[in-house]
């Protein structure tokens, strides 16, 4: 198991926030608030309810809710095989019924009422250090902030609840968007102030984290000086530093690596891996379907939910030569492994698939049909239109693959999610800068993160300049940068650019896509939960 803080939901805790347990492990008699607050009283009381303010996050990070919530829909991906198709075209299988909506809006507002009781009950605590009591306020504080964040970036106006949950509610009122996001700076202002820069147990809050999520914060608010100041104190303010290697990111033996700022845990005991870290299964092809391959835990366990478009893959193809991206995080070939339907003139061990993203002479193609099969653009591809049945469509992206799984068919994986990373902190203060007229400043910061992916000896060919510096060259080289970590629809959204490039690079979206969905549907569950429906609208258009 990792050494790092594993998240528990304690039952006491859900029976008084949420509900109670599916599990009844208290009898009637046993369970009563006031056992509650006697336990939260306690050093370690308090501590079970910090450390539960934590376990929402993995409703979201690393969930097929969250990545079909910000990957879809977008001009770098498309829809892969089964009932993601409608949240990536736009059309009406997007309805407020959909699960997906209420998994994370149920998820977070339940990480919101814990951190809540966190604030209201921390001056009561006994037996514990100040020091101590600041520092699990400061978690609460970050945590409810990025619960809010998430939430506000994808529905707009939500219901603000700021205080602890003691008795049934039946109404709420949705707060204006900028009401959201004021108290969402407010809360990580206070977190900056009471978290230290480091905790020994490795995936608490820290200071740091709270800084990132303030500096994503101002950017997506425009408020591009503070978002600037805030990115460049995470750059220079700690041990932070990017990688030599871009694909020693990825690397699962070191994922505690210099370039993580704060992480969402997750761990091999699939007794408290909630469902695991599921990135692994969505960006790969059913390539067990091809001659002379079977599953294996190395190649994964694909479901097809994403692949790229035609307009990534000519931007990862237009810059391969010197930009290491596509080459060390895009799979192109897998070697035989199925003795039971091997071509004619293939053995174990050679090369049986080969998936690349340009155009192979149809020669070639027929001279090795005996010995491997080829997928190149033209197979894929008819123009920008993708070809062929949807759970076949090769996507090679394996930045999430997780050779740690227990068998081939296990879908718990065991990645931490990486949601703040240093590179992120370099293109936010390169983009800032540019938005306030400082390209020349801003140039120096995305370059670090260009010459970084460079192939060695092309350092100098990945430099930009400040003419070059744009926003759409931003979102490309983010792109480049942050494919599949569930930035995307939240980049795109964020400035303005969602509709003009879905219409410009996403084929089966173009003709659907208004401006209704630049916010989600409110999930149906809550409009039927409310009684104050009147006053509780549905999102425009839903």
């Amino acid at each position: 198991m990792k050494n790092s803080l594993i998240i528990v939901l304690p039952c006491l805790v859900s029976i008084l926030l949420f509900e109670g347990c599916s599990d009844k492990i208290l009898d009637e008699e046993n369970i009563r608030a006031p056992v509650a607050d006697q336990h939260f009283k306690t050093p370690s009381g308090f501590n079970d309810l910090v450390n539960s303010s934590y376990q929402f996050l993995r409703s979201y990070y690393g969930k097929e809710e969250g990545h079909m919530m910000t990957t879809l829909g977008t001009d770098i991906w498309g829809a892969g095989y089964g009932s993601v198709q409608s949240f990536n075209n736009y059309d009406g299988g997007m309805a407020p019924s959909q699960g997906f909506y209420w998994n994370v809006w149920s998820g977070f507002y339940q990480g919101i009422a814990s951190c809540n009781t966190v604030i209201a009950r921390a001056k009561d605590v006994q037996d514990i250090s100040e020091a101590d009591r600041n520092i699990r306020l400061g978690e609460a504080y970050f945590l409810r902030a990025m619960y809010y964040h998430v939430l506000v970036m994808h529905w707009g106006d939500v219901p603000l609840e700021l205080e602890e949950v003691t008795e049934v509610k039946t109404m709420a009122t949705r707060a204006p968007e900028e009401d959201v996001y004021a108290q969402i700076v407010s809360d990580l202002l206070m977190a900056e102030q009471l978290l230290p820069d480091s905790q020994s147990d490795y995936g608490r809050a820290t200071k740091p984290a709270a800084q990132a999520l303030l500096a994503r914060v101002y950017l997506t608010t425009n408020q591009n000086a503070e978002a600037a100041a805030y990115a460049k104190m995470v750059i220079d303010n700690y041990n932070f530093s990017l990688l030599d290697d871009y694909a020693a990111i990825w690397d699962i033996d070191n994922e505690r690596n210099s370039e993580v700022v704060w992480a969402v845990q997750y761990t091999r005991d699939e007794r408290l891996n909630a469902g695991g870290n599921r990135s692994h299964l969505y960006f790969l092809m059913e390539y067990d379907f091809e001659p002379g391959l079977t599953l294996n835990i190395s190649y994964g366990r694909s479901w097809v939910r994403y692949f790229p478009s035609r307009f990534f893959l000519d931007m990862l193809q237009s810059t391969r030569w010197k930009d290491s991206r596509y080459g060390k995080i895009w799979k192109e070939v897998w070697y035989a492994n199925n003795p039971g339907t091997l071509l004619p003139n293939q053995q174990l061990g050679d090369t049986a698939l080969v998936v690349v993203p340009y155009s192979v002479q149809q020669e070639v193609e027929d001279a090795k049909a005996d010995k491997y099969t080829i997928f190149d653009i033209d197979r894929i591809y008819d123009g920008e239109n993708p070809i062929g049945k949807k759970s076949r469509w090769p996507t090679l992206f394996e930045k999430h693959t997780d050779p740690l799984r227990s068998s081939n068919i296990n879908i718990e994986g065991s990645r931490d999610w990486f949601v703040f990373r240093l590179a992120e902190m370099y293109l936010i203060a390169a983009e800032a800068l540019m938005k306030q007229n400082l390209p020349e400043e801003g140039v120096p910061y995305i370059n670090a993160v260009r010459k970084r992916a460079a192939w060695p000896g092309h350092e100098a060919d990945m430099e930009i300049t400040a003419d070059q510096l744009t926003i759409d060259f931003i979102l490309d080289e983010r792109a480049l940068e942050l494919a599949g970590e569930m930035f995307r629809w939240p980049d795109l959204k964020r400035t303005g650019k969602l509709i003009e490039r879905v219409k410009l690079y996403n084929p089966e979206a173009r003709g659907n896509i208004r401006e209704m969905h630049l916010v989600r549907p409110i999930p149906t569950n809550m409009i039927d939960r409310v009684t104050n429906k009147a006053e509780f609208k549905q999102n425009e258009g839903y």
